[in-house]
């Protein structure tokens, strides 16, 4: 937490002292055995005595902080703001915060659906992986005709573009091509991707590979005004919209899947005062790679029924004309629940800067949106724009 705080300190020219406020982001104190963020940790930050909050909206924490913070400095009531993410999750404390062990991955999901509705969950029949992952692919499938063949390969391209960002991203939790880690294994992509025992499915269509990586992260960003900016970044990223949707479980819902998401996007685009076609750049929740799909064309960035045949055709790696998802998303980067909306923030400003090295995509974006999804469900989305 403290790095990441520090990085983007650096990066703004600034010192904690010329910070007025804080908001840390995290949800998992199951794990973490921290509740009062703002206490806990304000000593390590170096805000003693400034104000600060714990705030948490799942998995859509730190895009919510966005938000938070753009509404404070609009406000006048500060003029610069650091918002934080962290959450450990591989992890718990035993008798004392040093002493830990490993988390057991039953035990963590357990935790996790602590984020959903206790009352109805498990009489549902929730679970994550099937929820939020293979009922929507097979509804996406049903109503574009797709045939299983077709939906499976879609997958396996999904998580070809996914690695091959994680491969060029120095922060990413999974270093490797999928080509490659097939190669060390002495097979072939395809029968490394099919029919290997390292690739089974998590629940079909879906296989281990199209799923989130847990992982120990923190993110950190500053907020300030529009005058301030510009004489501590010499391309700042300016704030354009946002918009935040709530809705409880079932979420699924003729004609859209996701009318929450849907909301979402299109509060944030009557806001920034923009239009889907403006958007250069788009980065999605895709705990499960099923939203890659869905929410390329709820949001407008890929017309409908057309999503599946861009990730065939390559059109979103950095390389194409339709670039997503470059920092290698929740499986390449990794998911830190709480702090990965930070991490995709910091993406996307990184590729409006031209600062994203390897993975840089071919236009420097102007217009750029994030999407990210609060477990059980807080929908957040921000459109960021660049500076001519």
């Amino acid at each position: 937490m403290v790095a990441a705080a520090r990085e983007a300190l650096e990066d703004a020219g600034l010192r904690p002292v010329d910070v007025d406020a804080f908001f840390i982001g995290g949800m998992q104190s199951h794990t973490s055995h921290v509740y009062s963020h703002y206490s806990r940790l304000s000593d390590w930050l170096g805000m003693q005595f400034k104000p600060g909050l714990h705030f948490a909206t799942a998995c859509s924490t730190t895009n919510t902080g966005v938000g938070l913070g753009a509404m404070t400095v609009a406000s006048g009531r500060f003029d610069t703001v650091l918002v934080v993410g962290v959450e450990t999750l591989l992890s718990s404390p035993q008798n004392k915060p040093t002493e830990r062990k490993p988390v057991d991955p039953t035990m963590l999901w357990y935790w996790t659906d602590f984020g959903v509705d206790q009352i109805y969950a498990y009489p549902h029949g929730y679970d994550i992986l099937t929820a939020y992952g293979a009922l929507p692919a097979l509804a996406y499938a049903k109503r574009y005709g797709l045939s299983m063949e077709d939906l499976e390969k879609t997958f396996m391209h999904l998580a070809l573009a996914v690695r091959k960002h994680a491969s060029l991203n120095p922060k990413a939790f999974v270093a490797s091509e999928v080509a490659q880690e097939a190669q060390n294994k002495g097979m072939e992509t395809d029968e490394f991707w099919y029919s290997s025992r390292y690739n089974p499915y998590a629940a079909w269509p879906l296989r281990l590979m199209n799923i989130l990586n847990p992982v120990d992260g923190a993110t950190s960003y500053v907020i300030t005004s529009k005058e301030e900016a510009q004489g501590m970044v010499k391309d700042p990223i300016d704030i354009l919209g946002f918009e935040w949707s709530v809705s409880n479980y079932p979420w699924y819902e003729e004609p859209d899947f996701w009318p929450a998401d849907k909301k979402a996007f299109d509060g944030a685009y009557e806001k920034a005062g923009i239009t889907p076609e403006e958007v250069e750049y788009l980065h999605v929740h895709d705990c499960m790679q099923t939203y890659h799909l869905l929410l390329s064309e709820l949001s407008g960035y890929i017309p409908y029924g057309q999503a599946w045949k861009a990730a065939l055709e390559g059109r979103f790696l950095h390389e194409g004309d339709r670039p997503m998802n470059t920092s290698g998303g929740r499986h390449g980067m990794g998911h830190a629940f709480g702090a990965s909306a930070g991490a995709d923030i910091y993406e996307t400003v990184k590729q409006m800067r031209g600062e994203a090295g390897d993975r840089q995509v071919k236009k420097q974006p102007e217009k750029a949106v994030v999407h990210n999804h609060g477990y059980g469900m807080h929908t957040a989305v921000t459109v960021l724009g660049r500076r001519k």
